[in-house]
């Protein structure tokens, strides 16, 4: 069902020729930027000397279930930070499709608002528990079917990535989430991490072995920065 969903979005987008709307816009299209939009590149990129934190968290609750991110951007004489919040989970079709978008039901909702000083405090407290700019486990492989937090970031000019995969210790310890959760205006309830052996909604996983179907794909963290392991397509 999802190879045949997923060869259908393909061929609306070949025929509408659609322009990326971000990362939880245009599904296709995403699907194709998504390394970069957790790589955060353009946010290393314009990390130097004088710019602005800049912070990017992505929750990745089964690829194909749940996609939340977060990009938090420092303002300007400490009045907190902008906040652009984004969710995306399985495809609703009770609500019909519209005829001029045929991808609405797995578009996702995105909610921009802005944090006060205190929050954005709270926040970075969080992350510095939570060794954000410190230990990383490099190397680390993160499968798009598994569940997990990737934080990019420019904090005081210098550049850092981080990646906490479930069940790890270090992933139940994890601060920063609540604080998140707390500002998430887009509607979607949050779907928590769950053992392999207690999900229901991925029949045709293959479990001992590690062998998986080819739509699975890999993120690694790496000494830098999060780089792809296999791709999507």
């Amino acid at each position: 069902m999802k190879r045949a969903l997923t060869t259908l979005v393909i061929a609306v987008f070949a025929l509408a020729g659609c322009q990326y709307a971000g990362p939880s816009g245009d599904p296709f299209e995403r699907n194709l930027t998504w390394f970069d939009y957790v790589g955060a590149e353009n946010v290393k990129a314009a990390c130097g000397p004088g710019a602005s934190d800049r912070l990017r968290f992505v929750y990745n609750g089964i690829y194909d279930s749940q996609i939340r991110t977060y990009d938090v951007r420092a303002l300007p004489g400490g009045r907190g930070a902008s906040l652009s919040a984004r969710s995306r989970g399985d495809g609703d079709l009770t609500k019909g499709i519209e005829i001029t978008n045929l991808l609405s039901p797995w578009q996702g909702k995105r909610v921009d608002s802005v944090i006060d000083p205190q929050t954005l405090a709270n926040l970075k407290a969080a992350l510095a528990d939570d060794r954000f700019t410190g230990f990383k486990p490099v190397g680390l492989r993160l499968p798009s079917d598994e569940f997990y937090w990737v934080v990019t970031g420019c904090v005081n000019s210098r550049f850092h990535a981080n990646a906490w995969l479930y069940p790890s210790d270090r992933y139940k310890s994890l601060k920063f989430p609540a604080i998140l959760l707390e500002q998430d205006k887009t509607g979607l309830d949050f779907k928590r991490a769950v053992p392999v052996g207690k999900r229901d909604d991925d029949p045709g996983r293959h479990e001992g072995d590690r062998n998986v179907s080819d739509s699975v794909f890999w993120l690694q963290l790496g000494p830098n920065g999060i780089r792809s392991a296999r791709g999507l397509i």
